[in-house]
């Protein structure tokens, strides 16, 4: 069914086009008021964008990445779509944007949204030192480890929220061929391997 769910909405991508809209987010969510079993995706901005749909059971029935080069409007018929509660996430650089999609009885109602702002640190290797930098940290604490290609912890430390964090590590005396950078909030999870030889 998942297959015949997945060709059901790709056939049912209908319409592209330009759109200008004000909304504070720069993408959102939608029942369409002209067709009952459809959703309207927004886009108010030139972004990537990656939206997925989840069936009962968190199973993933539809997966896309989106490069608008321009705010524009997309139309996804639900029509093969059973009755029933579906999760659409739609996540940019910044964002993850959560809805709620239930159809019944041939119409679909959307919820409103749920955001999580997310944090990507950036890590870059400039000769002997790696500098982890996170302009917007979450609230709460954030946690660093850094673990060897052994997955041996060379570092762990605990920093208090702040609004920027900028930690520069010296690598010059380790015999370590890569370094893995976790990067912990309270909810989410940042690992990234940097090789070092």
């Amino acid at each position: 069914m998942k297959n015949f769910l997945k060709i059901g909405l790709l056939a049912g991508i209908l319409l592209t086009s330009s759109a200008v809209f004000a909304n504070e987010d720069n993408f959102s969510l939608k029942a369409n008021a002209k067709t009952e079993k459809s959703i309207v995706f927004l886009i108010s901005e030139a972004q990537d964008i990656n939206i997925t749909i989840y069936g009962t059971n968190d199973e993933l029935l539809y997966d896309q990445k989106i490069h608008a080069s321009k705010p524009s409007t997309k139309i996804y018929n639900l029509e093969e779509f059973p009755d029933g509660s579906y999760t659409v996430k739609l996540e940019n650089e910044t964002k993850l944007i959560e809805y709620k999609v239930t159809i019944e009885n041939g119409k679909t109602v959307v919820s409103e949204p749920a955001t999580i702002e997310l944090f990507k640190p950036v890590l870059t290797k400039d000769k002997e030192t790696i500098i982890l930098n996170m302009e917007n940290t979450p609230n709460g604490e954030v946690e660093v480890k850094i673990l060897n290609e052994y997955n041996e912890e060379l570092y762990t430390k605990v920093f208090a929220a702040k609004t920027k964090l900028v930690k520069k590590f010296n690598v010059d005396k380790t015999d370590a061929k890569e370094l893995t950078f976790i990067v912990k909030s309270k909810n989410q999870e940042f690992v990234k391997t940097i090789q070092l030889n």
